[in-house]
């Protein structure tokens, strides 16, 4: 038989009924990095390193990169950003699937440029939560990639004019919440 070792002490999952808990994802904090463009990727502890659930559902970071790289800034239309995580397969093969999805502004040339740019390029993305975790999807070994991207005009006034986007990847772990510092890229001048 084989000599597993749980590290992980037993918890409580206790909530409080007046703890804040709000929902939803900040439009103006996401940010976004091409998985080539990092010096170094930190991942989860590994299940037999963490001693406790945070450690076991966090990354400590931080994600480290070259002088003249660094996250990029998306900003998406209010109240349409989400971060999902669905647990999938067979028992004793449990994968999930985590995606953020959102609606860029407009349908234009640059969010038509931005979806040609990286629609088959393998991303990392930091989503602040309205409650503010850091919610990390992709990884070094399982990337983010964009899975679904549909532009609409609008039909008649008070239609949303946007271009709605979603990455995805496929991990061991749901997503997990980033605690590290978050290296933005500095535009040339």
């Amino acid at each position: 038989m084989a000599d597993c070792i749980d590290t992980i002490v037993i918890e409580n999952m206790d909530f409080c009924a007046d703890q804040e808990n709000p929902a939803g994802v900040s439009p103006v904090e996401i940010f976004a990095a091409k998985v080539q463009d990092f010096d170094s990727i930190i991942a989860p502890l590994a299940l037999n390193v963490a001693t406790t659930l945070e450690e076991a559902g966090s990354i400590a970071g931080p994600h480290t990169f070259p002088a003249d790289k660094g996250f990029f800034k998306i900003t998406i239309l209010p109240e349409t950003g989400v971060v999902e995580t669905a647990n999938q397969g067979e028992k004793g093969s449990k994968t999930n699937s985590n995606s953020f999805g959102g609606t860029l502004p407009g349908t234009g040339a640059k969010v038509s440029g931005f979806i040609r740019k990286y629609q088959n390029v393998p991303m990392i993305f930091l989503v602040t939560q309205i409650n503010g975790e850091v919610k990390q999807i992709g990884s070094k070994i399982s990337p983010a990639y964009l899975s679904e991207a549909s532009g609409n005009s609008g039909i008649k006034p008070g239609d949303v004019q946007g271009t709605p986007v979603k990455f995805t990847d496929v991990q061991a772990y749901p997503a997990p919440t980033y605690t590290g510092v978050i290296t933005e890229f500095t535009p040339p001048v």
